[in-house]
């Protein structure tokens, strides 16, 4: 079977292709691009960039801009990486596609496959943006981009983070930090733009914040929960444990 019927007959497997890497994200119709690396320091100084992360917070209910000064958090980004962001101005949040299953479309032929399908996580790595035209205009989209997987080449964040001294994550670390909600969305990049289940990165949380966790503060417990041992006691004598 060649790839085109592959994509008419069976989706979910042609997904599964790209997700495992024995099928090119090229394959993906409408593919966006990610841009070029960042060049050497000497043409970034005409050129411009790189730009660092950029921590805004993306409220859960998506409001917020798209483009390249949209109203979310991005990672590292080369010159040509945030043109291409300019360029696509109804695209905004980084993503991650971790499900996708047609119910009714799909080539499986009994329950117990097509409960496999729809239960196993993918990572298809994309963007959330504004459907433009058709089918589900002018609501949230996916559309695949490689972003996560791409090469930055010899002047990646590392680079910089050494030249300038400062702590810069690549791609992958600051999708690992970003805190994250899952939404069910329209998938872009297929002609019939079935619902699919995505991860959108929200906040990119470092380990210092006061968000990166919730608990309480220990200052709040008075002398260890001392002050908790009468009502445990008394719990505890009412169950007849003592």
């Amino acid at each position: 079977m060649d790839i085109e019927s592959l994509k008419i007959y069976n989706y979910e497997l042609f997904l599964d292709g790209v997700n495992t890497g024995a099928l090119d994200y090229n394959e993906i119709a409408g593919l966006i691009p990610v841009g070029a690396p960042q060049p050497n320091p000497t043409i970034s100084s005409f050129l411009g960039g790189p730009y660092l992360p950029v921590n805004n917070v993306l409220p859960k209910t998506l409001i917020g801009t798209a483009g390249a000064s949209g109203n979310y958090p991005r990672p590292f980004l080369s010159w040509a990486q945030r043109t291409t962001n300019a360029n696509y101005s109804n695209i905004g949040a980084y993503a991650r596609m971790i499900r996708y299953h047609k119910e009714y479309t799909s080539s499986c032929i009994n329950d117990e496959c097509g409960n496999k399908q729809s239960g196993e996580e993918m990572s298809i790595w994309g963007r959330i943006g504004i459907i433009p035209d058709g089918d589900g205009a002018g609501d949230w989209g996916f559309y695949a981009q490689r972003w996560y997987l791409t090469d930055d080449g010899t002047y990646d964040a590392a680079f910089w983070a050494d030249r300038f001294n400062l702590d810069i994550p690549d791609k992958p670390t600051w999708w690992d930090q970003c805190s994250k909600s899952t939404y069910k969305i329209k998938f872009y990049n297929d002609p019939l733009r079935y619902d699919c289940l995505v991860e959108v990165a929200l906040e990119n949380v470092q380990f210092d914040d006061e968000q990166y966790y919730k608990g309480e503060p220990l200052k709040s417990f008075q002398d260890g929960s001392l002050a908790l041992l009468p009502q445990l006691v008394g719990i505890a004598s009412f169950i007849g444990w003592i």
